[in-house]
């Protein structure tokens, strides 16, 4: 049998399947080929909404953190894969819940605390209301130089900061832009050091919700601005340096999207 399994990395599910197939290979002698993807929070429900397009009907219900197909039939979530472990095999698991709930506990602290990257949040605030917060997780592994100059601005506590400066464009089904730290306006881009800094590499791709990246006005040209996609965004590939992608809190960018506007700027402010 050949078993495939998507799920959110802090899903205890997740550590639960993995568990179960790991004892099904050592006392059956690899009676299945195994496939077990952890994913991000914003993957996750990008995969979710995909293949509930897909199956349509039997689909629109799930609400689960894990999904698993066997011999590419749904199978359900973490415990319909159990009982199809214990009818195809006898496997019968006796551990608690609390015991994988630990797993995923572990496993995400391993994921944030990744040295190569950096994880920071961002809490929105939309004419007084609080939104939620935004977690991102920076590839400085790939793009050192401009997430340290995202970082600067982001921690800084003297005048030139990202804490209160406006986001101050949407375009539906595009992207939301921010980080005019002069005035908000959004014809002003001044980096961490002074002045603009050149793009370091194109090295990471616009293929999803959640990719956040330098606007600029043409090559060489970053400074603070920076923006997130709605959605996928090929033609800006070759143009914009990203430099992260969101993990958690693709809600909250859903309802940045449908902010009331007036010429792509929010009517009530948005910080």
């Amino acid at each position: 049998a050949v078993v495939s399994t998507q799920s959110t990395g802090k899903d205890h599910d997740f550590h639960m399947v993995r568990t179960a197939l790991d004892t099904i290979n050592r006392d059956h002698s690899g009676a299945v080929a195994s496939n077990v993807h952890s994913l991000t929070d914003t993957d996750w429900e990008s995969f979710l909404n995909k293949t509930k397009n897909e199956f349509r009907g039997e689909m629109w219900g799930f609400k689960c953190g894990s999904m698993t197909f066997v011999d590419g039939q749904l199978i359900g979530n973490g415990d319909d894969f159990m009982r199809w472990a214990k009818e195809k095999f006898g496997l019968v698991d006796f551990r608690p819940p609390a015991f994988y709930e630990a797993l995923s506990g572990q496993a995400y602290k391993a994921y944030l605390e990744n040295p190569e990257r950096d994880v920071v949040y961002v809490d929105l605030v939309h004419d007084k209301s609080p939104m939620g917060r935004m977690i991102f997780e920076l590839y400085r592994d790939i793009v050192p130089d401009t997430v340290n100059n995202f970082l600067k601005l982001l921690t800084s506590k003297s005048e030139k900061k990202y804490i209160g400066s406006l986001l101050h464009r949407i375009v539906k089904s595009g992207w939301v832009q921010g980080g005019d730290i002069v005035n908000g306006s959004g014809a002003n881009s001044d980096s961490a050091e002074g002045g603009k800094f050149p793009d370091e590499n194109f090295a990471v791709r616009h293929d999803r919700a959640g990719i956040i990246g330098m606007a600029n006005d043409g090559p060489h040209t970053n400074g603070s601005q920076f923006y997130i996609t709605f959605g996928p965004a090929p033609w800006m590939d070759q143009t914009y340096v990203a430099f992260g992608c969101l993990i958690e809190g693709q809600h909250i960018l859903r309802d940045v999207e449908n902010i009331e506007t007036v010429n792509e700027r929010p009517k009530r402010p948005l910080t």
